[in-house]
């Protein structure tokens, strides 16, 4: 996962780190179209004070090597995550900014928000996987384990399964150094054995290619 930091033209510092997904299968039919634009990754853009992210899928090529100047070009064309409710215009249409560009005006509407109004990206079944300590894979996904419980993030190995009951909503922007974070905090919890695993469906480190 490669890493840059730069300083727009504002003087405001920002981070930015391509996120691969393993798999994605939205749940929706809307959703097909923001699958179809992440499943070959983006770029998340946070600045350091933490009130403005974005988003930019395919990542360029090369971008991790690009100058500052450069980069805050990426910016400017990255969907806006934060802050909430921006807009862009797409001839005399107007559209929330937070969607990328090729998803179809009839669509947008339908798109699932969350009560923030933030993209629900639940809905796209995205697994992200991450080696953590060097030589064990861990695969994360966010599961219903009951339809009266909340869902989780569950974290699953080939000898253990992990599951982090309150987990941010924006989990899947997360760079590989937060989901280790995250994931030591599952570890804190009680995860299942290998014996208890080999029963559950929900995992998913089960299917090929993990779903």
């Amino acid at each position: 996962m490669a890493v840059r930091e730069f300083t727009a033209h504002d003087g405001r510092r920002w981070r930015a780190w391509d996120v691969a997904p393993e798999s994605i299968e939205p749940l929706t039919r809307s959703e097909d179209y923001l699958a179809d634009c992440y499943r070959d990754g983006w770029v998340v853009f946070e600045s350091f004070d933490g009130a403005g992210k974005r988003r930019l899928y395919p990542p360029p090529y090369g971008w991790e090597h690009r100058t500052d100047e450069q980069l805050e070009d990426l910016l400017e064309r990255a969907e806006i995550l934060q802050p909430r409710h921006q807009v862009r215009f797409r001839g005399d249409a107007v559209i929330p900014a937070d969607l990328p560009p090729s998803v179809p005006l009839r669509v947008a509407d339908e798109i699932p928000r969350d009560r923030d109004g933030d993209i629900d990206l639940r809905y796209l079944r995205v697994v992200r996987s991450f080696a953590y300590p060097r030589d064990v894979v861990w695969r994360a996904t966010v599961v219903e384990t009951d339809r009266d419980a909340a869902p989780v993030l569950r974290f699953a190995s080939e000898s253990r399964i992990v599951d982090l009951a309150n987990w941010p909503k924006d989990w899947v922007d997360s760079s590989d150094d937060r989901l280790i974070a995250l994931l030591k905090d599952a570890e804190r919890g009680t995860g299942l054995s290998a014996s208890d695993r080999a029963h559950r469906t929900d995992d998913p480190g089960r299917d090929a290619g993990a779903r």
